[in-house]
């Protein structure tokens, strides 16, 4: 498998969390959950950059988050580290384009859902309700 081949066949999952040294150590925590299933899961640090007019900051969805191939052994430690931090909101992203952005609170309701997102399946339209908490795929 080719480089480019192998980066658009892997899963992103973005740690949403104003404290970048939180998020870091919860996408370590994450990755740890994740590496038995699939070795090649690693973190994904891009080059961070500062969001055009404010001076600081830095976008920390952009910066902290995980690459990996997806399967229910994944999904399911996924499934497991949101289960302990029901606060915490992840963005997961497909290799197609589809994003889904869930809690752990709302993980622990519906335990399917990532599995179902990260095996291709799902409806593929917002089911966000509304109050910026997440769940939606799009």
């Amino acid at each position: 498998m080719s480089i480019t081949q192998e980066s658009r066949a892997r899963y992103r999952i973005s740690i949403i969390d104003n404290d970048p040294l939180r998020a870091r150590r919860e996408a370590r925590e994450l990755l740890g959950e994740i590496v038995g299933a699939d070795p090649a899961a690693a973190l994904d640090t891009p080059r961070q950059h500062v969001p055009s007019g404010t001076g600081k900051g830095v976008d920390i969805t952009d910066t902290i988050g995980l690459v990996f191939n997806a399967g229910s052994l994944v999904a399911a430690g996924v499934q497991i580290w949101l289960a302990r931090v029901p606060q915490r909101t992840i963005v997961a992203t497909r290799p197609d384009g589809a994003i889904l952005r869930i809690t752990g609170r709302e993980a622990r309701t519906d335990d399917e859902r990532i599995e179902r997102f990260l095996s291709g399946g799902g409806d593929g339209h917002n089911t966000d309700s509304g109050d910026g908490t997440g769940g939606s795929v799009s």
